[in-house]
């Protein structure tokens, strides 16, 4: 005879097994492919072929070499991109957020400062430079001395 604690369990498997071939059953989950190419257009007749003469060709004819890193390769055009100038601050005493952006850009070199307030009391500063030639280059400096305020019932942290 079947005890009631083994009766409970198999009811139980015999329950699970259903609702995952409910969830699962044939043809309730079926993948349709979309259409041709989405578009009501031709495809195109050729693969797409990047502009300019390729890759950089070592003497004698041998497999291409990419250039060094960080320098554009011998096929790439330089499109300046649109000038900008934006700055945004946030000081919030209540939730100690305190931290600003600012960032001007001529086309070709972005150069900008950021602020953010640490949970020790500096202020983070970070000045940089930006261009598409070297990349992205930081100066990171600190303002103001660490400080650990007392936090809830005199013990050492912070409010938040």
């Amino acid at each position: 005879m079947m005890s009631l604690k083994h009766f409970i369990l198999i009811s139980i498997c015999v329950m699970g097994l259903a609702c995952v071939y409910a969830q699962i059953a044939p043809g309730s989950n079926q993948y349709l492919p979309p259409k041709q190419n989405g578009y009501d257009y031709p495809g195109p007749q050729k693969p797409f072929q990047p502009p300019g003469n390729g890759p950089a060709r070592p003497p004698g004819g041998g497999p291409a070499r990419p250039p060094p890193r960080g320098e554009p390769g011998p096929d790439h055009v330089h499109m300046p991109g649109m000038p900008f100038d934006f700055e945004y601050a946030v000081n919030d005493v209540e939730t100690a957020n305190d931290y600003a952006h600012k960032a001007t850009s001529d086309g070709d070199v972005v150069t900008g400062e950021y602020r953010v307030q640490l949970p020790d009391g500096r202020m983070q500063v970070v000045r940089y430079t930006a261009d598409w030639k070297t990349g992205y280059h930081a100066d990171v400096s600190y303002e103001g001395e660490p400080q650990y305020p007392q936090g809830p019932g005199g013990r050492p942290g912070y409010k938040y």
